[in-house]
């Protein structure tokens, strides 16, 4: 490995997931020593079940003395779920708490001072949980060129958090967070463009208030009444919540929003959403979510589906084609996942087409159709409505039989051949 140019040797070497690695390269020779302590990023990674385990925290802190250039580092913490149901949900040894503030103390203060630049720190919860740690107090005093910051699986204190003004990327994900309102998050990190609250608990009527925030993600996971997000230059939201009172925007460049609710009381937004072009929204009351969208004339692609768990023959509303209209008068691209393709068509058969006002500037209608039997009524009702020369994507689940397609694309190209189709398939777990 010598031969090989520094600048390759040091992207080996970025690539070690064991700190013992390292430290054996410093007993190879002189001039691989002197490369260990040139490195740029770093990527440790402990398994659950490795039974070395104990040692980890001290190989790192000893990987990472001495080194002048790290600009990025991530520990972490691989599960062995197998061995994790055997176990109790909380254990005693601290041996992986990678955000122990005393393990903390041996490595952040050294790391951050000489221009750390991106920090990821996953935590093994099953120590982390019961164990609050002031992690983010250690970090914002020493790292003040950190402009990354992840955290995972931990219980967070924010005693002690100082502001990090450079910050610009925040993410916290099944974290325990002792800041109920956000009140702490938005005084210190003021400079966040993008941020991410992934399953983040202990909120009460969380206020997310970030003047330069432009990308947002939140997985709202306890039942606050109230979810206010202030972010004037806020351009893509996803957000997932259960069921509160009221969400209040103020975002007027929103571009795209992606939201997830049981039920929503209300949307609160004096300015208005001029700037939303992308929607995406999934409920089980998928209708009542849809009329909270008062003639949205700026929108032109629209994404719905009916969330899982509850039966569709529960479901007593129906999300209608006027519904659609008179909320997104505009739209030019329809997704409708398999479910909200159903709750859809129930309404045509329940209702009838009448004089119901056609979907007039849609150019796309793209849909996932269910692996229950073909209905071409359903496909019938919902082509009437579109403009000529609409291009129709059918997605047909992937476990329907070979026979069961060929069907559906002779029925439809039959009944239907001025439409464009185009056909492909798909699974539960596909990709948006």
């Amino acid at each position: 490995m010598e031969e090989l140019p520094s600048p390759v040797v040091l992207h080996i070497l970025s690539r070690l997931p064991d700190p013992s690695d390292l430290a054996w390269c410093r007993l190879t020779s002189t001039s691989l020593r002197a490369l260990t302590y040139q490195v740029p990023s770093l990527s440790f990674l402990c398994e659950s079940a490795d039974g070395r385990r104990g040692s980890f925290k001290p190989r790192v802190a000893g990987a990472l003395s001495g080194i002048l250039s790290l600009r990025s580092l991530s520990l972490s913490v691989r599960v062995d779920r197998a061995a994790e149901e055997e176990e109790d949900d909380v254990d005693d040894a601290d041996d992986l708490h990678l955000t122990a503030t005393r393990f903390l103390a041996t490595w952040v203060p050294a790391a951050g001072g000489r221009g750390l630049g991106s920090l990821a720190i996953s935590d093994y919860w099953v120590q982390s949980c019961w164990r609050k740690s002031d992690a983010l107090s250690l970090i914002s005093l020493h790292c003040g060129n950190l402009q990354d910051l992840m955290v995972k699986n931990a219980w967070l204190s924010v005693d002690g958090l100082r502001p990090m003004l450079k910050l610009t990327t925040l993410t916290l994900e099944f974290i325990r967070l002792d800041d109920e309102n956000l009140d702490k998050v938005n005084e210190c990190f003021p400079s966040l463009e993008v941020l991410n609250l992934i399953g983040v608990g202990g909120l009460k009527e969380p206020k997310i208030h970030l003047p330069r925030l432009k990308v947002c993600q939140w997985t709202v996971s306890n039942f606050p009444l109230s979810l206010t997000i202030h972010a004037p230059n806020l351009i893509k939201l996803q957000l997932k919540c259960v069921e509160p009172k009221t969400l209040v925007l103020e975002t007027p460049l929103l571009s795209t929003l992606d939201l997830k609710t049981k039920k929503l009381g209300g949307i609160v937004n004096e300015g208005g959403l001029h700037n939303l072009k992308s929607v995406r929204l999934e409920s089980p009351y998928l209708r009542s979510l849809v009329e909270l969208f008062v003639s949205n004339e700026s929108v032109n692609s629209l994404e719905l589906e009916v969330t899982e768990g509850i039966e569709l023959e529960d479901i007593l509303e129906t999300v209608t084609n006027m519904d659609l209209v008179s909320a997104f008068p505009n739209m030019e691209n329809l997704k409708l996942e398999s479910r909200a393709w159903l709750n859809l068509g129930r309404s045509f058969i329940r209702r009838g087409i009448g004089r119901e006002p056609n979907w007039r500037n849609l150019k796309q209608l793209k849909v996932h159709l269910p692996p229950s039997e073909f209905e071409i009524t359903y496909v019938s009702s919902v082509l009437n409505l579109c403009a000529p020369f609409c291009k129709v994507i059918l997605l047909i689940h992937g476990d329907a039989s070979f026979a069961t397609r060929r069907n559906i694309i002779s029925r439809c190209t039959s009944s239907f051949p001025e439409v464009l189709w185009k056909w492909g398939v798909w699974k539960e777990a596909h990709e948006r």
